[in-house]
């Protein structure tokens, strides 16, 4: 018998003295069964996860309004957003800087699925902006917003990201601002017609402080705290705040950390189509199946060891990044080797 543990508690609960083994034992066994407790729940939402964005079926979108606006959609995830909505028959404002690029993609668009479309050039290092787009977009009746857009700085250590000062204002500008201006401006139509749902797209790095990653990182974790905030406030009125927080996704952003895409870093039609079944089942999420293995995996050891848990995010980009260089650096070297052959 482990040393009478039940008769012991009793008789400790009731004033009596109990031995101090047998009290840790008793405390180890309440302890043990709270984390096998808890990670079953875990896997039960993973499980439930699994099956949603491989099998669940895709939300009526079209219900919630005509047109959806995606910002940041020129490339990678915003241009999945953009064009796997408009195959599910909505109409796509697109929102991004370069406005060569946004006129290719809106042809595209239009040829491929048959929807309107409407291009509007904006720069979200800027704050003067936004009263243009607010005029373009006065009229549509707005169902989705994917408040997309992101950038991040140059893997290094914060006092190292060249012209830091202007670097971190536009990068609190682009991953930030635009996602409260972009919602302020779009979330009274909603209310008003009471549904509507917004995607506010983050990453991983939300989860953990990532190190040669600080700033972008602490954006990403404010985008996480705004969206939970402002699901409870407007969940009553008919609006879905969806967050999604993806890990390695192969796109522009990522080449440096992921050469190929593969099981763990999906292509960007792969992870939205994932994503989109979900959207109105699940409020927080990564998007893709895999991907919450991950983050529930960070989100733990960041609870149980929070500084082990920077050091090892930390050492871990450390080491990817220079894997990737010394990659790189081959391929450069064979690639020249070849043409002086």
């Amino acid at each position: 018998m482990m040393c009478l543990e039940v008769k012991d508690f009793i008789q400790g609960y009731i004033g009596t003295r109990m031995d101090g083994w047998c009290l840790w034992s008793v405390l180890s066994w309440i302890v043990t069964l709270s984390v096998l407790a808890w990670v079953g729940v875990q896997l039960i939402h993973l499980t439930r996860r699994l099956f949603i964005h491989a099998f669940a079926a895709y939300p009526p979108f079209t219900s919630y309004g005509a047109w959806a606006v995606v910002t940041g959609c020129t490339d990678g995830i915003g241009l999945s957003y953009a064009k796997e909505l408009a195959r599910h028959g909505m109409k796509i404002a697109l929102i991004s800087r370069n406005p060569d690029k946004l006129e290719t993609v809106a042809w595209q668009i239009e040829k491929e699925f048959g929807v309107e479309t409407k291009v509007i050039q904006a720069d979200f290092t800027k704050l003067d902006i936004y009263e243009g787009i607010k005029e373009k977009l006065a009229g549509l009746d707005i169902g989705i917003l994917v408040n997309n857009v992101g950038m991040a700085t140059r893997i290094s250590p914060f006092l190292d990201v060249p012209d830091g000062e202007k670097t971190y204002q536009d990068v609190l500008l682009v991953n930030n601002m635009s996602m409260v201006r972009m919602t302020h401006m779009v979330l009274p139509g909603m209310v008003e017609k009471r549904k509507g749902i917004i995607i506010n797209v983050s990453s991983i790095s939300d989860v953990s402080p990532v190190p040669l990653l600080t700033t972008y990182s602490a954006t990403k974790a404010f985008i996480y705290s705004f969206s939970r905030g402002l699901a409870y406030e407007y969940k009553s009125k008919g609006i879905l705040v969806h967050h999604v927080d993806p890990w390695y996704v192969y796109t522009k952003m990522m080449n440096k950390l992921v050469h190929r895409p593969g099981l763990m870093a999906p292509t960007p039609d792969i992870f939205v189509r994932a994503d989109l079944r979900s959207i109105t089942k699940v409020q927080v999420t990564s998007g893709y199946w895999l991907h919450n293995f991950m983050r529930e995996a960070a989100r733990f050891m960041d609870f149980i060891a929070p500084t082990a848990a920077t050091n090892m995010v930390g050492w871990t980009i450390k080491n990817v990044l220079e894997r990737a260089m010394q990659k790189r650096a081959k391929l450069k070297k064979q690639k020249a080797d070849a043409k002086t052959a």
